[in-house]
């Protein structure tokens, strides 16, 4: 996993008028975050695990089967570890694996629902909580609950300490068909733990969604986790470039 580069107006723009932060960035040296934190985070999710539907039926013989999502290829052996049970090579299928996604994008540990990650075809939702470095295993673990085992998100969380000082310190994708039952997963959250989001304010080029949160529609798998923000402020200086 690599970060993304930038150039050095997009960063101060994001860091500004998108995260809202009070200062400049901290350095993080490392993409993959602080280890300590994300064991905590990842201890957070009580192991829970869920259905990955982006798999596909390669190949299978007698107790064992070949899956793939075009990157990563696994080796099934075990009863009840992809559905449906009489898929045929080609057919999409659901494998079981944890929910906690340590390393899926720069700076953030993932977590999906109970169903996999957000559908992408149409468009998905973008809700942004200031969520606290305080709160933060608390939000990994409401979102890891049972009332998750039947949505499509994924839940984005900064992975080191240092970098919760902003507006968007998590983010939330969620297709149309899982928004409301995120919303309640958030509201439900909000009640147990009223000081878990420091409200900064409405970063740039999102509007003012459910719950008081800033929200935002994502288009395509770029736009997931920062993608979205990185998009948007690079947008906004080469715009104001041109007019220059």
């Amino acid at each position: 996993m690599t970060a993304p580069l930038h150039d050095e107006r997009t960063r101060n723009f994001r860091d500004r008028l998108f995260c809202l932060r009070d200062g400049p960035a901290p350095l993080l040296a490392r993409a993959s975050g602080d280890s300590g934190f994300v064991a905590h985070l990842a201890m957070s999710t009580h192991g829970a695990t869920g259905w990955d539907w982006s798999f596909r039926l390669v190949r299978q013989g007698a107790g064992w089967t070949f899956v793939s999502d075009g990157k990563l290829t696994l080796f099934l052996d075990e009863p009840g570890q992809f559905v449906p049970h009489d898929a045929k090579p080609g057919d999409q299928v659901a494998v079981r694996l944890p929910r906690a996604r340590e390393n899926l994008f720069p700076h953030r540990f993932t977590l999906h629902g109970g169903q996999g990650g957000p559908v992408l075809p149409h468009g998905y939702a973008k809700l942004f909580l200031p969520v606290t470095f305080e709160s933060a295993s608390a939000l990994v673990e409401a979102f890891s609950s049972r009332w998750a085992d039947q949505l499509r998100f994924g839940l984005h969380v900064c992975n080191s300490p240092h970098d919760f000082a902003r507006a968007d310190s998590a983010v939330v994708d969620v297709g149309p068909q899982d928004e409301t039952g995120v919303i309640r997963l958030i509201e439900a959250f909000s009640r147990q733990h009223p000081k878990a989001f420091s409200l900064r304010g409405r970063p740039f080029g999102t509007s003012d969604g459910p719950l008081g949160l800033p929200r935002a529609v994502g288009q395509g798998r770029t736009d997931l986790a920062d993608g979205f923000s990185w998009r948007k402020c690079q947008e906004a200086i080469t715009t104001a470039g041109g007019r220059a």
